[in-house]
């Protein structure tokens, strides 16, 4: 059996393209079955209500000596603790490779996209795409839509908008009706807590020898977490005290002005206290992690 995996934090791309890389897989003969590796936000759980599936479950048992396929990462930090004690046997991945080292050679695919479900459905053939069905279709195009903020990060290439060209009559959706209802849910903060709103899609990098947590809100505007943002601080503060992290930045993004608010906490760096607006920036991939590198010294 073949154990599915996103990331830790999981945003829609990881599991939904999780979901579908199990069943590519399954088309090609092999038992495999995707799981989830933290609870779904709730644009995912809109995918997945839309859809009409039953999302993965919840990953409870170590992945030691198992055979694991990753999505959507290849950074050891992202995924569980036994990750590194299983047998990776495959990657479909869309970010910078992360310092990752398997048992045997595995089946690697990593390629700069907007997506990794664009890389997926790229990997299928058309009798693999002749057996998706419309709801998984969805699951795929949504995944791509919210990778790429509805095509309008700088991320988004090419091959990403012709997927969704090839995805959305497939999914019998309107497009824009279909978009406009994803960002919405993807936007929407009400009712979350500051530790909730964290840890709705925080990442954690290794970036010249310091350990980085980066969380990124994706927003209609900032000013949708204004009333909770002294109360983010303090969780800023908390979780780099319990994760260990040298320094926690969020990324507030908003996706209509097209910048992003930094803020940062920990114990790395004591002058970046103040918040920094950095105009264009949309993408963490991208944009964040290479002004990061910038910033961040590397030791002597």
């Amino acid at each position: 059996m073949i154990h599915v995996v996103g990331h830790l934090n999981p945003d829609s791309d990881a599991i939904c393209t999780a979901f579908m890389a199990a069943r590519w897989l399954n088309m090609r003969g092999f038992q495999a079955t995707a799981w989830r590796l933290g609870n779904p936000n709730r644009e995912t759980r809109f995918l997945f209500e839309r859809a009409g599936l039953d999302m993965p479950a919840l990953l409870e048992m170590p992945l030691t000596d198992l055979d694991v396929w990753l999505v959507d990462f290849t950074e050891p930090t992202q995924g569980p603790e036994t990750l590194l004690a299983s047998n990776i046997v495959g990657i479909i991945d869309h970010h910078r490779l992360g310092g990752l080292v398997t048992r045997l050679p595995p089946e690697v695919w990593v390629k700069p996209v907007g997506s990794s479900a664009t890389l997926l459905w790229q990997l299928m053939s058309p009798q693999n795409r002749a057996q998706i069905t419309p709801a998984q279709a969805l699951l795929l195009l949504g995944a791509i839509l919210s990778d790429t903020v509805t095509l309008r990060s700088p991320t988004t290439t090419a091959d990403d908008r012709l997927a969704v060209e090839e995805l959305a009559p497939l999914a019998g959706v309107d497009l824009a009706a279909f978009s406009a209802d994803l960002l919405s849910a993807k936007t929407s903060v009400e009712g979350l807590s500051a530790s909730e709103l964290l840890q709705k899609d925080i990442k954690r990098f290794t970036i010249n020898g310091q350990q980085v947590s980066v969380a990124q809100i994706e927003l209609y505007a900032l000013n949708q977490v204004a009333d909770v943002l002294d109360a983010l601080r303090v969780e800023m503060a908390d979780y780099a005290i319990r994760s260990g992290a040298d320094l926690v930045v969020l990324m507030l993004t908003d996706i209509n002005a097209g910048h992003s608010q930094l803020w940062f906490a920990g114990p790395y760096q004591p002058e970046m206290r103040q918040p920094v607006t950095v105009e264009g920036m949309l993408s963490r991939k991208k944009q964040m992690l290479p002004w990061l590198e910038t910033h961040i010294a590397i030791p002597e």
